[in-house]
């Protein structure tokens, strides 16, 4: 390596950021590097030095990783939706899991963790759920409908976006005529979703639908409001649900409590295995819907209620003097920091915590750590692939220490 006037050469990348820069190292100092990859070696530029790293521009690759690709889509360079596409699928897992399982294990007490394999699926095609921008871009002044550029608030026009499901795409070469002769100087979000029962949000009529969107979920049909939360990647989801069901050990004795619920996603899966489940959402929209998906999937062993769970929930009616088997948390990026503070009251035994935010899902297994829970299991789910965007999902259970045996803590092996 050879350095002039911050330009650095011959620098090797060795990891990967969670945020998808390249991490070289010089003299122990960490550098990273935007659009490099792990085996790359190149020329960058020093941007910025701080104490404990240093920021670099990526100006040659002299020798490509192995594990570069060529980018699949002709936007990709423009478009902010995807991150990765210049890394192998296999290359993203890899190194997705490692900065997790890295990050989680370095926090928490990791001794009896079991850690699983990923759980992967079509990296093409997954995405059922897109926002679209509609609007004149004010450079050029030409109406687009797409997404944003990368670190820009212009709009790339996009007419077939890979990552999204066929039947999105046909639907985006329908309606893109009419949609961009309606496009104005005012930026437009529609919110497109491919359910099972059709395509919603495309439409040029301003007219709502009269059709409520479902999706099919391990024999059950769950109805969601058109612009509300949903998996984006439906094969995912369903393993994810399945996997969430084997990890809570159920039995049929048991009472269930979901919080951060939805539509039931988890909550009606796990009422068929369960004697009683109790969903807790913080939108009434949600908690309506919920409610009415559990009647019309015929299913009296679940309920549904209100509660913000970034509150004091202790005096709430399904809080207050009960006692759960088992609990699953889905948190959104915020996680659940205030009700983890206080669930060792309810006497689950085992707890499942899935999360979009690894970041704040090890800092709530700190808090429930300190209540008695241990983590042993823990895996990646490549919800969004060719994105930096992962979903992870933990099992905890309540520790249990025989007296007079310490425990020993192991170095972790991956």
């Amino acid at each position: 390596m050879t350095t002039n006037a911050n330009i650095l050469t011959q620098l090797k990348i060795e990891g990967l950021t969670h945020d998808g820069r390249g991490v070289a190292r010089v003299d122990g100092k960490a550098i990273f590097i935007a659009d490099s990859v792990p085996g790359d070696i190149v020329t960058a530029k020093i941007t910025l030095q701080q104490a404990k790293f240093d920021e670099a521009k990526l100006l040659e690759i002299e020798t490509p990783s192995t594990d570069r690709v060529e980018p699949f889509c002709p936007k990709y360079e423009e478009c902010g939706g995807c991150q990765l596409q210049h890394l192998s699928i296999t290359a993203q897992r890899f190194w997705k899991t490692e900065n997790f399982l890295t990050r989680l294990t370095q926090a928490v007490n990791s001794d009896n963790c079991q850690i699983h394999e990923a759980i992967t699926g079509n990296d093409r095609g997954y995405r059922r759920r897109a926002r679209f921008g509609l609007a004149i871009g004010k450079k050029d002044k030409v109406a687009k409908l797409g997404f944003r550029q990368k670190e820009s608030n212009e709009l790339v026009d996009i007419e077939y976006c890979p990552v999204l499901t066929d039947g999105l795409n046909e639907a985006i070469e329908k309606h893109r005529p009419a949609l961009l002769e309606k496009a104005s100087r005012a930026y437009k979000e529609l919110t497109v979703v491919e359910a099972d029962n059709g395509i919603f949000g495309l439409k040029e009529s301003p007219e709502p639908s009269q059709e409520t969107p479902y999706y099919s979920l391990e024999n059950l049909n769950l109805e969601f409001p058109q612009d509300g939360f949903i998996q984006v990647n439906s094969e995912l989801n369903q393993k994810m649900v399945r996997q969430a069901i084997d990890w809570l050990e159920l039995e049929e004795k048991h009472k269930v409590l979901d919080l951060f619920c939805g539509v039931g996603n988890f909550t009606l899966p796990i009422a068929q295995k369960a004697k009683q489940v109790i969903g807790i959402e913080g939108l009434a929209e949600l908690v309506e819907t919920a409610n009415a998906n559990a009647l019309k999937n015929q299913l009296d062993n679940v309920s549904f209620q209100k509660a913000n769970l970034f509150e004091d929930c202790t005096d709430a009616t399904w809080f207050k003097k009960q006692k759960y088997h088992r609990l699953l948390l889905d948190p959104g990026r915020q996680g659940a920091f205030e009700i983890s503070k206080v669930l060792h009251e309810l006497k689950a035994d085992v707890i499942v915590y899935v999360s979009c935010n690894a970041a704040t899902l090890i800092r709530d297994i700190k808090e429930l750590e300190k209540q008695g829970y241990r983590l042993t299991k823990a895996n990646l789910i490549d919800m969004f692939p060719h994105t930096t965007h992962t979903e992870v999902m933990v099992q905890l259970k309540k520790f249990k220490q025989s007296k007079g045996q310490p425990k020993k803590r192991a170095p972790f092996k991956f």
